[in-house]
């Protein structure tokens, strides 16, 4: 089968399933041909068990693979495949096409206007039997209103919006050319503050509530100037931002984090862990946005320096080791 998730009308067209067990080159052949026929740039296969990749291997059309798995991550390099490593988070197939369509513009692999043939199991885990045709331009503006829309947060959708707004343009511009990373916390700020104790300096310190709200364009340019300090910086509920500067005292312990992911990080997890709150981090080394909630990742938005920003568009959503700086 194939359709567009973007569009409400499937494309006609009704490939033969592949058989168990193996990239099928029957429908790798009928991938490649759709993509000839609505001039997409690349087909990008989405593979959650191991496959004979051999298939692919020397194609005429560009063919990408995106996994969970590092075994299959391997076998595909190995067969010469451009390869998008996806953490190994419990979401959705279509969560997992949309990360790592985000990773491909990202990587420079497709642009931000392109269209990509995605091979995927759609109907059996471990089987490529489904092809969908996504239109980047429009996928990309209606991801992350979607998303934040869908999280079950106590956090209102306007507060979380301005946060990972902020985090994003944070990660994609850093400040003054150098790149920033940094921890908003957001929600149960009282808890929060509780679970945090001051580093010194607090540059929120002293200013009226109404000039601390980050739905606020000139607060939020603040926020991107603090972001080079270290600590936390902690918004409430209702946007207000109530302190910077702050270190995240909780305990770590019966946490677990993905390979790679380092203290600022692990900090997020902690006081997401004991606090009603969600976590927002940005990664110094790669700019990349993860939200946490009850101690685990769950959701990331890669930078797209090169590419333009992701828009919001309200109108198409869908209802809705602690201490020192470092990754």
């Amino acid at each position: 089968m194939s359709h567009s998730p973007d569009s409400p009308e499937p494309l006609v067209f009704s490939p033969a399933l592949p058989p168990r067990g193996g990239v099928s080159a029957q429908i790798l052949s009928t991938a490649s041909d759709l993509m000839k026929r609505v001039g997409a740039s690349v087909v990008m296969i989405l593979a959650e068990s191991m496959q004979d990749w051999h298939c692919a291997r020397g194609a005429p059309v560009k063919f990408i693979v995106a996994s969970q798995s590092e075994k299959v991550q391997v076998a595909a390099r190995e067969c010469g495949l451009t390869v998008i490593e996806l953490e190994p988070l419990n979401n959705s197939i279509a969560d997992r096409i949309s990360l790592s369509l985000i990773e491909a513009v990202s990587m420079d692999i497709v642009g931000p206007t392109d269209q990509v043939v995605v091979v995927y199991g759609g109907f059996e885990s471990g089987v490529l039997d489904s092809i969908s045709v996504v239109r980047l331009g429009e996928h990309l503006e209606k991801l992350k209103p979607r998303d934040l829309r869908e999280l079950e947060t106590n956090v209102p959708f306007e507060t979380l919006k301005s946060v990972v707004d902020v985090a994003t343009e944070i990660g994609r511009e850093g400040r003054e050319g150098t790149a920033v990373g940094t921890l908003i916390v957001v929600g149960d700020h009282r808890n929060v503050l509780q679970r945090t104790r001051p580093m010194g300096f607090d540059p929120f310190k002293g200013y009226p509530r109404r000039e601390r709200n980050i739905k606020d364009s000139k607060v939020r340019e603040a926020i991107k100037e603090i972001a080079q300090l270290d600590g936390a910086i902690i918004v409430a509920r209702d946007g207000t931002v109530e302190a910077g500067c702050r270190l995240v005292d909780a305990p770590v312990h019966g946490l677990s984090l993905p390979k790679g992911l380092g203290t600022r990080h692990w900090a997020a997890a902690a006081i997401t862990a004991v606090t009603r709150s969600v976590a927002v981090v940005v990664s110094q080394s790669t700019g990349t946005v993860r939200l946490f909630r009850d101690g685990e990742v769950i959701l990331r938005v890669s930078p797209m320096r090169r590419a333009r920003a992701m828009k919001w568009n309200d109108q198409d959503t869908e209802p809705p080791q602690p201490g020192s700086r470092t990754e």
